[in-house]
């Protein structure tokens, strides 16, 4: 069963050797930082598709000072592909709406409470609002509107952690 949904990984892959030569195990590093250590792709992921992108001529090996060492980089095909890309994660990211019921689980939602519904609703709009932000922080990443962002995030898992420990506290009398 795959961890992550198709293609991600070939996006990933792109956007990492866009900004200068890497190895297989380098890319597998930089996706285990960005993704703050969730996902680690395993060889047999990593180095099929570079071989893959290799034979279709939108990455190439580079020469390396380290023996043993395959380093790649995009070609320009790999480029454009990588432009194709960027294209659909930005559509993705600003058509959320399309894909989030999937992710909160529709067939729960239809035979809920109206209550529940609501949450639900609030946490679709949140969401909403979380990417469109992150959108705009993308573009324009200034850092007075990113710290105000994550001020914005703890003070909401804050008060939703005080919730909890609020209905714990009513459950266990």
């Amino acid at each position: 069963m795959a961890v992550a949904p198709k293609g991600l990984l070939r996006y990933y892959v792109l956007e990492i050797l866009s900004k200068e030569p890497r190895s297989g195990s380098e890319i597998m590093d930089l996706v285990e930082e960005h993704s703050g250590g969730l996902w680690r792709p395993s060889p047999g992921s990593i180095y099929p598709l570079l071989e893959w992108l290799k034979s279709r001529g939108y990455i190439k090996e580079t020469q390396s000072d380290e023996a043993g060492i395959k380093r790649y980089t995009l070609t320009e095909k790999g480029r454009k592909l990588l432009e194709e890309q960027r294209k659909v994660k930005a559509f993705m990211t600003t058509s959320w709406r399309v894909f989030a019921p999937y992710f909160l689980d529709l067939a729960f939602y239809k035979s809920c409470s109206d209550e529940r519904r609501e949450l639900i609703n609030a946490l679709k709009n949140f969401m909403q609002a979380f990417f469109s932000l992150e959108a705009k922080l993308r573009e324009k990443n200034g850092k007075e509107y990113v710290e105000s962002a994550i001020k914005v995030l703890k003070d909401a898992t804050s008060r939703l952690g005080e919730l909890e420990k609020e209905i714990e506290g009513e459950t266990d009398d």
